[in-house]
């Protein structure tokens, strides 16, 4: 009784004292030892010398007199008691202490709940495997197996057979049915995937062996690469391969690390390895750990999910509703609303509204719309309307329409349109203020003469169907000129074979005359300018051709007949002092850069 009240004391002292815990070491530590029917209480002793701890028991409760042999090898402190005691005795530590207590039992009475607790092993070799997923897919209760292999869940006890799966990444995963429910030890052992090791191939050089007729000669390595001599053009386009080959292996990883982000760190472990789908009628969640599909969201498909906050899933099957965020890592099919922000890891089929931000990593097949950005880095058939921008890494197959800009890297049907439009390549004309179509696209840097400006410069980007004009003139303070003008407009050009080109073009521009410049009166000129276009070499083209232009403004006698060669052909009266709109038929030369083709 003695003894007992100082095991007792002992123990209290340790609950009241904070000590820093020092979970699983006691009973991970291993040891050796060979005994054979001793009592139990010895047994007990030696191996709490051995492993550098005491027991605490009561021994009215654990019966110690009852002989017990013991011939272990390496063997952890949890698996010898659990051989000694065949799940009839509970033990948890406690500073330098392990403590035993008898199972309760209860007769014809069934528990709700039965624990179930082992070791994951790697069946080869025998090592205890950290971070193995343990699961049940009915109820969806899982639990992780610590640093040293073990595990411990709890599951209700049903009527039919509880199914235990266990899954460990390069693992080969395994289905232990249940049957007897009550609280067990069980090691569950797993064998290594070797067909998916066999898929990195490693090459072993024989070595020589080092005697007199065959010395060892040490070799230098070299990977042998065929060279033939290449141009300029050339080497930028193996550069420009090697920046989207990077590119592409940098989009690659973030999509495989994608589920990481927004899950905790069992969820994380869940995800990678847990290759099973999981499905679910209806999931709510607070937060993405927080969810009524527990650590196993990220491994769940969902008909319903509804988000008061935030929620983390596999996917959706119908409808997804979030406060602010929604992130599935697999794909989702349906409706998909958000208050801030949708990230979906792979597809997309149906409509996505967010307030802030669409991010998908895979297609899209619908509607997408956000008040600010759309994000697709996959392909997108249908309609993708944003405040802000659209931003699509793979093919357009349908319409971008936002208020800033559009980004695309193939338009192979539909349009793109917006202030600002940006595409590879493109089968469809871009609308907006700016387009710009890097390979197929039309584009020229032209450098003109015409009877209202001696010098005009222009920039035109678009597409052949229609681009849009920049342009710039200038005539060097003459005296019977305006000071210049700079404008805005369209264009359209068609090509007619053999090096040959037409374009018709609209412009706006603001005149500015000089000497009224400080009183900031100006007029407009409307200009409609066709031009026949020869290619000349490989970057260059001489254009020429008539154009009709509308002079409007405040100050009378700014458009002058001055020329030598060509007359104009004025529309409706020559120019005098008491006219301050004029119309005109005129002539523009020009010396266009253009694009290699």
């Amino acid at each position: 009784m003695k003894k007992f009240q100082f095991s007792f004391l002992i123990i209290l002292l340790n609950f009241l004292i904070p000590i820093p815990s020092q979970a699983q070491e006691l009973l991970e530590r291993k040891i050796s030892i060979r005994i054979n029917n001793q009592p139990l209480n010895e047994v007990l002793q030696q191996i709490g010398n051995l492993g550098g701890f005491s027991f605490s028991y009561n021994p009215d409760v654990i019966d110690t007199r009852t002989r017990v042999s013991v011939k272990v090898t390496n063997q952890s402190i949890r698996e010898i008691l659990n051989e000694l005691f065949k799940g009839k005795v509970t033990f948890k530590e406690r500073r330098k202490y392990i403590i035993l207590q008898s199972s309760p039992k209860k007769e014809n009475e069934v528990p709700e709940n039965f624990n179930l607790n082992g070791y994951i092993i790697d069946k080869s070799t025998g090592e205890k495997l950290a971070n193995a997923s343990i699961y049940d897919p009915y109820t969806l209760t899982s639990t992780i197996s610590d640093r040293y292999g073990y595990y411990k869940i709890r599951l209700p006890t049903v009527s039919s057979p509880v199914r235990l799966e266990v899954r460990k990444h390069q693992y080969v995963g395994k289905s232990v049915v249940i049957s007897s429910k009550k609280n067990t030890y069980l090691p569950i052992a797993l064998n290594p995937d070797t067909i998916k090791s066999l898929s990195v191939r490693q090459i072993n050089i024989p070595k020589k062996t080092n005697s007199p007729d065959n010395p060892k000669i040490q070799i230098p390595q070299y990977e042998y690469i065929s060279t033939t001599y290449v141009s300029s053009d050339t080497i930028i386009e193996i550069d420009s391969l090697r920046a989207q080959k990077k590119l592409r292996t940098t989009y690659q990883r973030v999509r495989k690390n994608f589920s990481m982000a927004f899950a905790s760190a069992k969820q994380a472990i869940n995800t990678r390895n847990i290759k099973d789908t999981l499905h679910r009628p209806v999931q709510t969640s607070i937060l993405p750990f927080l969810s009524t599909n527990r650590e196993l969201s990220g491994n769940v498909v969902n008909d319903y999910s509804f988000n008061v906050l935030a929620g983390y899933s596999l996917g959706t099957n119908k409808l997804e509703i979030g406060g602010f965020f929604n992130a599935d890592r697999g794909n989702v099919v349906g409706v998909q609303l958000a208050g801030i922000a949708n990230v979906v890891g792979n597809n997309v089929t149906g409509f996505q509204y967010a307030t802030a931000l669409n991010l998908v990593m895979g297609n899209v097949t619908g509607f997408q719309y956000s008040t600010l950005l759309n994000f697709t880095a996959g392909n997108f058939h249908g309609l993708q309307l944003a405040g802000a921008g659209n931003v699509l890494l793979g093919n357009l197959y349908g319409w971008q329409v936002s208020g800033g800009y559009n980004y695309a890297r193939t338009v192979r049907r539909g349009h793109q349109l917006s202030a600002f439009n940006y595409a590879d390549s493109s089968a469809t004309a871009p609308i907006g203020l700016f387009s710009y179509v890097r390979k197929n696209g039309y584009r020229r840097y032209e450098v003109a003469t015409d009877e209202f400006n001696y010098f005009n410069t222009s920039f035109k980007t678009g597409m052949n169907a229609f681009y849009n004009i920049f342009t710039f003139g200038f005539n060097a303070l003459a005296s019977d000129k305006p000071l210049g003008s700079i404008g805005y407009g369209f264009g359209t050009a068609r090509n007619l074979g053999r090096g040959w080109m037409v374009n018709a073009d609209l412009t706006a521009n603001l005149v500015v005359i000089d000497e009224h410049v400080k009183n900031n009166d100006a007029a407009g000129l409307f200009r409609i300018i066709t031009a026949l276009e020869r290619k000349v070499g490989n970057r260059f083209s001489l254009a020429f051709g008539p154009s009709i232009n509308l002079l409007a403004g405040n100050q009378a006698g700014i458009a002058k007949d001055g020329r030598r060669f060509f007359s104009t052909f004025w529309i409706g009266g020559k120019p005098d002092q008491t006219r301050r709109n004029y119309a005109w038929v005129g002539f523009q030369a020009a010396i266009r850069f253009r694009d290699k083709l």
